[in-house]
């Protein structure tokens, strides 16, 4: 078997799977041959599989409208894919919120626990409850969506940048204590051409008092590549950490970010 490839009967499943990063992961990993499981908070992701399988209908695809930072659902949701797939071989943490931009003085508590709450206890949530599910049938990998804001801290987004801090260091530990039966990894992407990036351009462009052509402009003039990467760009990544050929990867932090900040 070629190394880039999944193995047959592959099953993946993808939070934030209605988004514009998790439906191409999920495009990505169906043209790979792997049926997937697409988690969101989003009543649409049903449709979202649907439009997929008529793309895809080779592989099994099944929508899933849950709330990732609600225990008693994510453990309904474990025994659903089991029940439904019969196996889970990697999962995709793609789910993510962005912070509305404020200084900490402005910054509520309620802002702070809806941000910390997608992006870290979500993927908590979910790797407490589909860990033994990878493990059973000899191994598999996680991969979690960071930031290279969870790099360094950014005026304005506190939460933002605390929540994808610690999820690399919670995927480290994590790694530590799976392996070496199930890899677990994440990606750090740059500014990705998408609608929840482009709010927080908005968002920081109204708190700083200038036009959202202006920040982008200065924003992505940061990115030695020149521009915003697509959703297609982490779809990639994340197809590669899953796959045999990342076998001897865990604990890593992958940058897929146009060299906007090197680590």
């Amino acid at each position: 078997m070629n190394q880039n490839q999944l193995h047959a009967g592959h099953v993946a499943l993808v939070t934030g799977a209605a988004g514009g990063i998790g439906q191409a992961v999920v495009r990505r990993l169906a043209a790979g041959g792997a049926s997937v499981a697409l988690v969101d908070a989003d009543a649409r992701v049903e449709g979202v599989a649907k439009q997929l399988k008529g793309e895809f209908p080779d592989v099994d695809l099944r929508g899933y409208a849950t709330d990732i930072t609600d225990t008693e659902k994510v453990r309904q949701l474990a025994r659903s894919v089991e029940d439904d797939f019969g196996r889970l071989d990697s999962v995709a943490l793609v789910a993510g919120v962005v912070q509305t931009a404020a200084p900490i003085a402005q910054l509520g508590r309620a802002e702070w626990d809806r941000v910390l709450g997608v992006n870290l206890t979500g993927p908590y949530e979910m790797t407490h409850a589909l860990s033994p599910l990878l493990a059973r049938d000899g191994g598999g990998s996680i991969t979690a969506v960071s930031s290279w804001w969870g790099r360094s801290g950014h005026a304005y987004f506190a939460a933002y940048c605390a929540a994808k801090a610690g999820l690399i260091v919670f995927v480290q530990a994590v790694a530590a204590e799976l392996a070496p039966t199930v890899r677990v990894n994440t990606i750090c992407p740059g500014n990705i051409n998408t609608r929840m990036h482009q709010e927080a351009l908005r968002s920081e462009a109204e708190e700083r008092g200038v036009s959202y052509e202006d920040i982008k402009a200065s924003e992505w003039a940061k990115i030695p590549l020149g521009k915003a990467g697509e959703p297609e760009d982490i779809a990639e990544a994340i197809y590669f950490l899953s796959s045999p050929a990342a076998s001897y990867i865990t604990g890593a932090s992958l940058d897929v970010n146009g060299g906007v900040v090197f680590h």
